[in-house]
């Protein structure tokens, strides 16, 4: 075979092989998720164990046992609470909302193209009354929701449980990954693994302290504004802001409803709160904490929240800006360090620590 020739077997074996590789992870994305989602759960479990191993004379099984049973108490104290407390307000408010459209809907009317308003949401809303099939229509659906909702906490069992698995062991499972590469290579490897854990614990941390911040600030402020369930909202509020730009959208709306139960006044002033605290974290709470992370543009974090929240779902949407912090760290480590600047593997990592703090 002649040179030429095998250089062309040899492009076409790359092309195919990159593309059977591409086809699996597009097949297998939903998977590849659930065991980086995984990672972050050993991620987050290992931050205070360790830290309670070194402060204590506890062992390194023990401390993972006691910080399991603190959160998981924390955990289903908050659960019973919200629960019990949305139960409440749901029922008052909707023994508020009859009248309080019906003063809506008076203001409205006053207006020529309130009242066209009015008429169209009233057709719009006839046409889900069905007599007839609703009852077969509501059945499936109610059976859709459990089955999705029943296959949502087994994903999220298989996560803690692998993630568990692999901080009880972890110097086996990173030995295993650096098996696989070459022996020449595993020191690379090592020093490319010890980069990516440092500064996605530095993120995890940062993430930790914003939305502690939002959390706390939220809650007093509900407090303060007599708001009922302020704790309770406002440890919500501060746990879905791990969703960035998204998460705090959907953290308002029960505490709008809540609020709207104690008036229109309280609602409104629990809206300027938000914006305010929204304020606060994305102006001086975010790029502080930066510092020490991983900085990432907010256009670009957008457009993989969409691209990621349309082809996996939530899961996808919850892992979007871990991720774009390991693609930085492996662009930065591997195509600009490397490639294109032609430096040293330690130099480059050593270099890329003191970029990113």
């Amino acid at each position: 075979m002649s040179d030429y020739a095998r250089r062309v077997w040899v492009t076409v074996g790359i092309v195919v092989i990159t593309l059977i590789l591409l086809l699996l992870l597009w097949f297998s994305a939903n998977v590849l998720l659930m065991v980086f989602a995984a990672l972050l759960v050993t991620l987050f479990f290992s931050i205070p164990t360790n830290y309670l191993h070194r402060h204590s004379p506890l062992s390194r099984s023990l401390a993972l046992l006691v910080v399991m049973l603190v959160f998981l108490a924390l955990l289903v104290g908050f659960l019973l609470n919200f629960a019990y407390g949305m139960g409440q307000e749901f029922e008052r408010l909707l023994n508020i909302l009859p009248d309080s459209w019906s003063s809506l809907e008076e203001l409205i009317q006053q207006y020529p193209l309130g009242e066209k308003a009015i008429d169209r949401f009233e057709q719009f809303a006839n046409q889900f009354s069905l007599p007839s099939g609703a009852i077969n229509s509501w059945s499936s659906q109610l059976t859709t929701i459990f089955s999705s909702t029943l296959g949502a906490m087994l994903n999220v069992l298989a996560v803690v449980l692998i993630g568990l698995f692999v901080l009880l062991e972890p110097d086996s499972y990173k030995k295993g990954v650096l098996v696989l590469f070459a022996p020449s290579k595993r020191d690379e490897a090592h020093d490319f693994l010890d980069l990516v854990y440092h500064k996605l614990t530095w993120w995890l941390l940062g993430r930790l302290i914003s939305m502690s911040v939002i959390g706390l600030l939220f809650g007093l402020g509900l407090w303060v504004l007599g708001v009922p369930m302020a704790v309770s909202l406002g440890i919500l509020a501060g746990l879905l802001s791990f969703i960035p730009y998204l998460g705090p959208v959907l953290a308002a709306i029960p505490s709008l409803l809540v609020a709207f139960t104690q008036g229109s006044t309280t609602m409104l002033y629990v809206g300027i709160l938000y914006l305010a605290i929204q304020f606060l974290e994305s102006n001086v709470v975010t790029p502080l904490v930066q510092r020490k992370a991983v900085s990432i543009p907010p256009a670009l974090l957008l457009i993989v929240q969409l691209l990621l929240g349309f082809y996996t779902g939530i899961l996808g949407l919850l892992l979007s800006e871990p991720l774009i912090v390991l693609s930085m760290l492996i662009v930065q480590r591997f195509y600009v360090k490397e490639w294109l600047e032609d430096k040293d593997p330690d130099e480059a990592s050593e270099e890329i620590i003191e970029e990113q703090g």
